[in-house]
């Protein structure tokens, strides 16, 4: 994914990557919201369903989150449209196409959201991350790469096509390999609908997801209101580069989260701290290394971009604080998730939320994008020191880094 960043800068320049950027944000942010917080609901009621041998529950889940996901996500792609129509030249770049084109893959996101998820409850690792992170990325580099060859030139409107198309056949492959892989138990199974009880734990769990998940492009957004598509553009080269940091974690936190729903639905307290305590510590010294190389290389790595690139350093520098202090306080966002805490999180991220606008309102007009990276370090250490303190109280472990080496 980072080389077809860097690959679209060099080919688009920093203005009109700018602008597939925010469009593209726009995408990732309602097809989140699309999925009402179903995709990581099914990591929680997977995993209990398998733990207590109810393939009911699970083909009743899968069949019924996939028709509210399907029917929300067209509404909301359906009223992005018409807004973007409306909005005419307004639209950074000038143009409604952009727009559209992401607007159309809003659903086809929100779908392969959900699948991705319910392959890591399955912990089927290599078909939740694969077609995403390795299929997708490839293929629309090659193609893009074909278009610049033929036409000598790139615009937001083209990869946008090119990805959508991508996307649908990303969506094709998990819904066929998923359909193969289901267990034989759970599709001659009766479905079993939970739909109120299902919904309830799913809400909050969007709120905690948006955050998580996709704070990026939240920033993004709120960035695109206050300065130019080309600086847009800068500080998502630098946010995307400080982001490679997470994959670690990310990729951590998809093996322990089943884990933990389980030992933490038998009680086994005390393994279930040996379970984060191993995930802490990976993840702290993965990520303080990642942070070490990527200072000393940073100028390098931006100006793969291009040269303009290279101006988002002091950016990248502080992004990547704020991802060593995600790493330290632990696993708290998927602890409290599949526990059963997670309503305890709105607090926390409704004023993380309501603290990031008002500091990009005050910081991004003055310092530009590294006012914005000074706001999501500042909102980052809000939410990690607030969520760390909430597992301690409820669920009984000590996730964090300094935590683990003091009871050790």
């Amino acid at each position: 994914m980072l080389v077809l960043q860097v690959m679209l800068a060099r080919w688009m320049g920093a203005a009109e990557v700018g602008v597939y950027v925010l469009a593209f944000s726009w995408c990732i942010l309602l097809a989140a919201i699309s999925t009402l917080g179903l995709a990581s609901t099914s990591l929680r009621i997977i995993g209990q369903a398998v733990s207590q041998n109810n393939p009911g529950v699970i083909r009743g889940f899968l069949r019924r989150s996939m028709q509210v996901v399907v029917a929300t996500s067209l509404a909301v792609a359906l009223i992005g449209a018409v807004a973007a129509l409306s909005s005419g030249g307004s639209l950074p770049g000038g143009e409604a196409a952009p727009f559209l084109w992401s607007l159309a893959s809003v659903p086809i996101v929100s779908g392969i959201n959900v699948l991705c998820v319910v392959a890591v409850a399955f912990q089927w690792f290599g078909l939740a991350h694969l077609p995403t992170l390795v299929f997708r990325p490839a293929a629309i580099l090659a193609i893009i790469a074909l278009v610049w060859a033929v036409t000598n030139q790139l615009t937001a409107s083209t990869v946008l096509l090119v990805q959508f198309m991508v996307l649908v056949a990303t969506l094709l492959i998990l819904v066929a390999t998923l359909t193969r892989r289901l267990p034989r138990q759970v599709a001659a199974a009766s479905p079993v609908f939970e739909t109120r009880t299902w919904m309830q734990i799913a809400l909050p769990l969007l709120i905690i997801e948006l955050f998580s998940n996709f704070f990026p492009e939240i920033m993004l957004i709120l960035l695109g209101m206050h300065v130019p598509s080309d600086q847009v553009a800068i500080f998502n080269a630098s946010y995307r580069l400080a982001m490679v940091v997470t994959f670690g974690l990310i990729a951590i936190d998809a093996v322990t989260s089943p884990i933990a729903a389980r030992l933490y639905a038998a009680r086994e307290i005390n393994e279930l701290q040996s379970v984060v305590a191993r995930a802490t510590r990976l993840g702290f010294w993965s990520s303080l290394a990642a942070v070490a190389g990527f200072a000393i290389l940073g100028t390098s790595l931006l100006g793969l971009f291009g040269p303009e690139f290279v101006a988002g350093y002091d950016a990248m520098i502080i992004l990547l604080m704020a991802q060593l202090l995600r790493s330290a306080a632990g696993p708290v966002i998927p602890l409290l998730s599949v526990t059963g805490h997670q309503q305890r999180c709105l607090a926390v991220f409704g004023s993380a939320l309501f603290a990031v606008v008002v500091l990009v309102f005050i910081l991004v007009p003055t310092f530009g994008i590294r006012g914005g990276a000074v706001a999501v370090f500042l909102v980052t250490l809000l939410w990690t020191i607030w969520l760390h303190r909430l597992v301690v109280a409820h669920i009984g472990i000590r996730p964090s880094i300094f935590g683990i080496y003091a009871r050790g």
